[in-house]
């Protein structure tokens, strides 16, 4: 019997599906994170060579893996590309191995293994596109030092400036003040300084910062909703860049959104719908990254009978 692995690797978890060809559920499995650019190589190897054996054990005696397709944060470059496949193939040499950037299976999942575009806000933000001949391309996604607009990082960031900047008068009182004094457990904004350049204060920490926008929005404010404006219209230009450079003729383009900004009911998805009206369709997946990556496994070998809306993928999705 044939199996299909398909792998999610991100900066805080990696997660395997293996299923067999008609859906079925093998085994659902987490990792720790995988991405070369934040663990380095050695690191990120070692947590997929772990998660191989676990793969490995999981298959029933008379299965055998036919495909296996990873979809690695980090793994943005060609030659990054090529030397993960090689060094994947090495460790799977019976089965089909492809590797690529984790905003393939995420684009998957939401479109139905469609062409388009995936646009993720998370800790970071990146715009992924293929198009109908299997042109791909990205914009954005060149970390918080000098990319990432209109991520959780970047909105958290700018929440803290706007603080400062309404303390020195530069900016309107703003709901942000009171509702980060009482996050950190500070009295004034000056004391927020200490806690934002304190050794612990990561980048997920500053993301975290973001949610605090989205509770000022709902309160009305209007400094939060200037912010969240803003990150909108750097996410919807990610979007056009790809539309632009991208050959999708005269069709409404799916756009998928996906990462932690874009949950259900984020005030952040309806702006950046707004900025795309009548350019793109933008949708909201209610399926993994993961289960994506199990599918286009699953076409590597089948074919485009791995779509959505076939038998194997809504029996995959009846068991997650």
């Amino acid at each position: 019997m044939r199996a299909y692995v398909g792998i999610d690797g991100g900066g805080s978890k990696t997660r395997a599906l293996v299923a067999t060809e008609t859906g079925v559920l093998i085994a659902d499995l987490l990792a720790d994170g995988c991405n070369v650019n934040r663990y380095g190589w050695e690191r990120s190897q070692h947590v997929l060579d772990q998660l191989f054996e676990q793969i490995r054990a999981a298959l029933p005696a008379d299965t055998a893996v036919a495909a296996i397709y990873l979809g690695l944060a980090g793994i943005d470059r060609e030659p990054d590309r090529r030397r993960m496949t090689e060094w994947a193939s090495s460790r799977w040499t019976d089965c089909a191995v492809r590797v690529e950037h984790d905003g393939m299976p995420a684009l998957a999942a939401g479109s139905g293994g469609r062409p388009g575009i995936v646009l993720i806000s998370g800790t970071g933000s990146v715009a992924f596109g293929i198009d109908p001949s299997g042109r791909q391309d990205r914009a954005g996604g060149w970390g918080y030092l000098i990319g990432d607009e209109g991520s959780g990082y970047d909105i958290g960031r700018r929440a803290l400036q706007a603080v400062m900047k309404s303390h020195d008068g530069l900016l309107p009182p703003t709901r942000l003040t009171a509702l980060l004094l009482a996050r950190y457990g500070v009295e004034h904004p000056t004391g927020l300084i200490p806690v934002v350049y304190s050794d612990t204060f990561s980048k997920e920490r500053m993301a975290e910062v973001s949610r605090f926008v989205f509770a000022a929005v709902a309160e009305g404010d209007v400094v939060a909703l200037r912010l969240l404006n803003g990150a909108a219209d750097e996410l919807g230009a990610l979007v056009r860049v790809l539309l632009e450079r991208l050959d999708f003729g005269d069709s409404l383009v799916p756009v998928v959104a996906t990462g932690g900004l874009f949950h259900a009911g984020s005030p952040l998805l309806a702006l950046v719908q707004e900025r795309l009206q009548g350019q793109a369709e933008v949708l909201v997946s209610d399926h993994p990254p993961v289960a994506g990556a199990w599918m286009l496994a699953r076409q590597m070998i089948v074919g485009r009978q791995g779509a959505a809306g076939g038998n194997e993928w809504r029996a995959l999705f009846s068991q997650l």
